[in-house]
């Protein structure tokens, strides 16, 4: 329930090549540094001296020997737009302790980016962060931000009708499909699996039936992780246990609906009947990679991009078809849900000079020009252009991308046409279904700032719940009223409270 988006965090820059969506610059200047000096952003950088902002961004990724104050992404962003800036990386470790010292401090950088956005709107609070409001307004000044920039996008650093963070929203912020083994389909003689019951069908099937022709029993029909996702995450999904919604008049997490208690059920049956692998406590993230690479589980949930062979083999990949989520139970279309399609937020501190200048940096920065820049580089080193066709010329460097600070979260034709410059048509096939079968929860994404949301830990007592009663040591319809009493007692009813509350005075109009 904590709503700093943790999850976009774990996501990793897969190869120097790919089109990502992930870490980028940091740094830490003094207060008041923009030094406003150079062109305007959008226009050609005529100026010998360019507006310079630091921005401090916890950036994860190897830079390959690439300075982060010279090289051919910055001087590029010059000519176009007279704005340099100026990335220091602390790196990951600390990151966020370096960050709150500074801001304690009043050695202020001029911009940032995190991932977490209850850590903005904590600053926010302080009263530490420019309103950027009135230059989103600004059409006239700003003709692309508002144009471009999904309205819901700006939900989760909003408070009051302020916006404390530009968001580097992701086109493919909707990012997850299905995938069935087809392989085993065909030798089984299976159709493909539409419903929940044609799923567990199939998953048995895959676990009983000699799906690889080994002659032993060693496969399984699911494959998740320990948190319930990458697999658990289809059903979760197709019982429609992971969107926020209003129930009584009030705002109510998923975790403690009868949907999400139908979930642990039906899990708990994979289980008992030994379809999914009794393993998956242990199953991190870098062992479910390992484990899916074996061939041994028929059905998983993952990224859009697994066909490209940079995360998974293509000869594992081969195997697998996508698919979308099951429908539900009374056969409504499903769909996975998502707290926020940003990957994270560049907030500007109130002190830093020329605010103006770099919020039309970041207009240029989700223009047209601007997210194929963000995409494939730098023309005519990078990439190569003639009749409408684009080649690659120069591999992009992993942290090419973070110097734009910013993208859109459309997932246009121009978009679709620049990830197919990098990834196989498999891959881009796939990011259009994860499209069609994600939505974002945008009430999830609309609620207020709670600070005392992070002291109630209830993620632990769902988490510990979830893990029990899918393994049977919880019998699901004994204990589900004990397990929503410790959640609500331990602060939920407080945070519902809270919520609904908001809900009710202004909430209404911003959800509909």
């Amino acid at each position: 329930m904590k709503r700093g988006y943790r999850t976009l965090k774990s996501l990793t820059v897969v190869t120097a090549a790919a089109v990502t969506v992930l870490a980028g610059c940091s740094g830490g200047s003094t207060s008041g540094g923009g030094s406003g000096s150079g062109a305007g952003a959008g226009n050609s950088g005529k100026s010998a001296a360019p507006a310079k902002f630091k921005v401090m961004f916890d950036y994860n990724v190897d830079p390959k020997g690439m300075s982060l104050t010279d090289n051919e992404y910055i001087r590029y962003l010059k000519e176009k737009t007279g704005v340099e800036v100026v990335l220091d990386s602390p790196g990951t470790a600390g990151y966020i302790d370096r960050l709150n010292v500074l801001m304690a401090s009043g050695s202020y950088p001029d911009a940032f980016a995190v991932s977490d956005r209850d850590l903005i709107m904590k600053y926010a609070k302080d009263d530490l962060l420019a309103d950027l409001t009135p230059y989103i307004n600004d059409t006239a000044k700003y003709p692309n931000i508002k144009k471009v920039m999904p309205p819901d996008s700006w939900l989760p650093v909003t408070e009051k009708g302020k916006v404390f963070a530009f968001p580097y929203s992701r086109p493919d912020g909707l990012s997850q499909v299905v995938y069935v083994n087809k392989v085993w389909l065909d030798k089984l003689n299976l159709p493909i699996p539409k419903t929940i019951d044609d799923f567990y069908n199939v998953m048995k099937a895959f676990t009983f039936n000699d799906p690889d022709g080994n002659g032993k029993n060693d496969t399984f029909g699911l494959l998740t992780t320990n948190n319930v996702d990458n697999g658990a995450r289809t059903f979760k999904a197709a019982f429609n246990a992971e969107a926020y919604s209003i129930r009584d008049g009030k705002v109510t997490p998923p975790e403690i609906t009868p949907e999400y208690k139908a979930f642990l059920k039906f899990m708990n049956k994979l289980v008992s009947d030994k379809i999914l692998d009794p393993e998956f406590p242990t199953v991190t993230s870098p062992i479910f990679q390992q484990k899916f690479k074996s061939l041994k589980y028929g059905v998983i949930s993952g990224f859009w991009h697994y066909p490209s062979g940079l995360e998974i083999p293509k000869e594992v990949m081969s195997q697998y078809i996508a698919l979308p989520v099951p429908t539900q139970p009374d056969g409504k279309p499903a769909f996975f849900s998502y707290p926020s399609l940003n990957r994270h937020y560049v907030a500007i501190p109130k002190t830093t000079k020329n605010i103006d200048q770099l919020m039309k940096f970041l207009d240029w920065a989700v223009s047209p020009e601007g997210m194929k820049f963000s995409f494939l580089g730098v023309p005519d080193f990078n990439y190569k252009e003639s009749g409408g066709k684009i080649e690659l010329a120069q591999q992009l460097a992993p942290i090419h991308w973070s110097f734009s600070l910013a993208r859109t979260g459309q997932l246009t034709d121009d978009v679709k046409k620049y990830i197919g410059v990098v990834y196989p048509k498999e891959a881009v096939d796939n990011l259009e279904l994860a499209a069609k079968i994600g939505k974002p929860d945008v009430l999830r994404a609309a609620l207020p700032y709670y600070p005392e949301l992070a002291g109630f830990n209830l993620s632990k007592i769902t988490s510990e719940y979830t893990t029990k009663a899918i393994l049977g040591n919880a019998d699901v319809d004994k204990t589900w009223d004990d397990y929503v009493s410790r959640y609500m007692s331990a602060g939920g009813e407080k945070a519902i409270q809270f919520w609904t509350n908001w809900y009710n005075a202004e909430g209404k109009n911003i959800v509909k």
